[in-house]
C-alpha cells in the first residue's frame, strides 16, 4: 500500500515488552509449579500454590507437607528456573536504567502530560529545514506550540535551542500519536514532512479528529496540492516555488523584498504585519475606520479587511465599516499592534 510503512519500535514499547515477558514468565512458572505439585503430591490447590510461592521466593518457611522423591526433584527443577527469570528481569532492569530508557519513559509521559493540557495550541508535524522554519517563529511569538517528530537525533538537536520544548516522539501518520499531540484541543496543524504521501495521511487523519483545524500543509510537487486540499488542508506551500519567487523578487524588486523581511520579522526593525481579530462584543462592530481613528490611537496602519466571508477589501477607504468577525491586516510595531489588540476588545478608552 501506498502508506504502509515499517515502524520502528519506541524505547517506551520495548521496556513494556521486557516487563512483560519477565510477568508472563513468572505467571506461567506459578501456573506450572503449582498443577505439577498437585499433580505429583496430591495437595489441594492452596497447600500447592503456597509451597510454589515460598519455594519460588525463597523465603523457606518449611514444607507444608513431606515431599516425595519426585516432588522434590521437581521443586529444584522450578528453583533453577526460577533463578533464570530473576537474572533476566535483574539485568533488563539494570540494562534500563544504565541506557537511561526509564529515564526515556518519564519525560516521554511528562511530554504527554504537557501537550495533553494545552488548548487553542499548533503542532508541528516534521523537524526538517520547514519544520524548524516553522517552530523558530512560534517560539519568537510565544505561541504555545507542540512538536511531533519520529527522529529521536532531530528533537535532541531542536532541544538545544528551545528549551522546555514540549514534543512527541512518535510517527505523526498514526492517530494516536496526533492525540497524544492534542490534536483534538489544538487550532493549527503545520504539517511539514518531506514526504507527500505521509503529509496526505497526515492532514487526512487530523482533519478527521479534528474537522475545526486550520491545516497548513506542505507540498513536494505541484501536482499534490489538489489532493492535499481535497484531503482538508486549508493551506497548500510549496517551499521549491515559494523560493524560485522569491529570488526572482530579488533580482527585480529588492526594496520591496527588503520591506517585506522587515514586517515578517526577518529585519532588525520591529515593524509587523498583523492579523486582529474582531470578536462577537467588539466596540468596534459597525463602527467606520473614519470614526475609530485607529492609526491616531494606536499608530498601526490598516492596511486591508477580510471579511467572515473571507473575501478581502485592499487597502480600505475610511467609509469601511468593521463587523464582528473581520480580521483587521495592520502594519505596525509589538507594542502597537498589542495595543490595538487591547482597543477591539474594549479595554482601553477611547
Amino acid at each position: 500500500m501506498l502508506f504502509s510503512k515499517h515502524k520502528k519500535k519506541t524505547a517506551e514499547a520495548e521496556t513494556v515488552r521486557k516487563f512483560t515477558n519477565i510477568l508472563s514468565f513468572l505467571l506461567l512458572l506459578v501456573i506450572f509449579s503449582t498443577l505439577g505439585i498437585m499433580f505429583l503430591e496430591k495437595w489441594s490447590f492452596l497447600d500447592a500454590l503456597w509451597h510454589t510461592i515460598i519455594t519460588i521466593s525463597t523465603v523457606g518457611y518449611g514444607e507444608i507437607h513431606p515431599l516425595s522423591t519426585s516432588g522434590r526433584i521437581f521443586s529444584m527443577f522450578v528453583i533453577v528456573i526460577a533463578f533464570a527469570v530473576f537474572a533476566y528481569g535483574a539485568s533488563a532492569v539494570a540494562a534500563m536504567i544504565f541506557e537511561g530508557q526509564l529515564r526515556k519513559i518519564f519525560v516521554i509521559k511528562r511530554m504527554e502530560k504537557m501537550a495533553s493540557k494545552l488548548k487553542n495550541h499548533t503542532i508541528i508535524c516534521g523537524l526538517g529545514r520547514t519544520g524548524q522554519a516553522a517552530i523558530k517563529e512560534l517560539w519568537k511569538e510565544k505561541i504555545p506550540f507542540v512538536v511531533v517528530e519520529k527522529d529521536e537525533s532531530r528533537i535532541e538537536e531542536a532541544k538545544e535551542n528551545y528549551p522546555n520544548l514540549i514534543y512527541i516522539l512518535g510517527d505523526a501518520t498514526q492517530d494516536e500519536t496526533l492525540i497524544k499531540a492534542g490534536i483534538k484541543s489544538a487550532a493549527n496543524l503545520i504539517v511539514a514532512t518531506a514526504d507527500d504521501a505521509d503529509n496526505l495521511f497526515i492532514t487526512l487523519s487530523a482533519k478527521n479528529l479534528n474537522p475545526n483545524l486550520r491545516i497548513v500543509t506542505r507540498a513536494n510537487r505541484e501536482e499534490n496540492v489538489l489532493k492535499l486540499k481535497r484531503a482538508g488542508a486549508t493551506e497548500v506551500i510549496l517551499p521549491n516555488v515559494i523560493g524560485g519567487l522569491r529570488m526572482a523578487s530579488l533580482a527585480i524588486r529588492p526594496s520591496v523584498v527588503t520591506f517585506l523581511d522587515i514586517v515578517t520579522h526577518h529585519g532588525e526593525i520591529d515593524l509587523r504585519l498583523e492579523e486582529v481579530r474582531v470578536l462577537k462584543g467588539s466596540p468596534f462592530h459597525g463602527r467606520l475606520l473614519k470614526d475609530l481613528e485607529i492609526p491616531k490611537k494606536t499608530g498601526v496602519i490598516v492596511i486591508g479587511v477580510r471579511r467572515k466571508d473571507g473575501s478581502f477589501i485592499l487597502n480600505p477607504t475610511s467609509t469601511t465599516m468593521i463587523l464582528e468577525g473581520d480580521s483587521l491586516i495592520i502594519i505596525g510595531t509589538r507594542e502597537q499592534a498589542e495595543k490595538l489588540k487591547s482597543f477591539v476588545k474594549g479595554e482601553e478608552s477611547e
